[in-house]
């Protein structure tokens, strides 16, 4: 794990709330890990496992993940232990709360991590940015901030500068994505929250 990353980590999971079990804090933790085993090729053997995710093409054996997917793998078990949770796998379904950010997580290939917290920039004055499906200037674009529109940071940081970002307008959700070396400030933000 890099250093900034740990540093990072270490600050989430000391603010972690001791919560537990199978509530929807834990669902999104347990959805997130298993979506970067599953791209991998993962073969889910529970039921939520197999109703959550398509073991079509499944490779059995642990699977192989690069080093930021093992990095997100074992911050996310981190804060899971850290929170005591206890997914119900026996289950057939998550929560439907969840839907929307499982639809999110199909358009990325690089899984935030929720950081506990948000803050935001409203009324962005900067230049329009790429948003990509993954932290690399590589990644397929999946949406675009725009000079006017407000975002919001509620993930970790990842290496190089990477944030993911939720970009609104009156109100709705317009778009999503990693963006590399955003600022937020007085110079380009109209107002700054949290």
């Amino acid at each position: 794990m890099t250093p900034s990353l740990r540093v990072c980590v270490l600050g989430l999971m000391l603010a972690t709330p001791v919560v537990a079990q199978n509530d929807l804090w834990c669902q999104e933790l347990w959805l997130s890990r298993n979506t970067v085993l599953e791209r991998a090729g993962f073969c889910f053997q529970t039921p939520l496992g197999q109703a959550v995710f398509d073991d079509f093409g499944c490779i059995p054996g642990p699977p192989s993940l690069s080093t930021t997917d093992a990095e997100i793998v074992q911050i996310l078990l981190g804060m899971e232990e850290e929170s005591g949770c206890a997914v119900d796998t026996s289950a057939t379904a998550i929560d439907e709360r969840l839907h929307p950010l499982a639809e999110r997580l199909t358009e990325l290939s690089t899984v935030p991590i929720d950081g506990y917290t948000e803050h935001g920039c409203g009324g962005y004055l900067g230049p329009a940015r790429d948003l990509h499906a993954g932290v690399s200037n590589e990644a397929v674009v999946i949406g675009r901030l725009e000079p006017g529109q407000n975002f919001s940071f509620a993930h970790a940081a990842m290496p190089s500068g990477w944030e993911y970002i939720t970009v609104t307008q009156d109100g709705h959700r317009v778009a999503h994505g990693w963006v590399q070396n955003i600022e937020i400030s007085d110079v380009t933000c109209e107002f700054i929250a949290g």
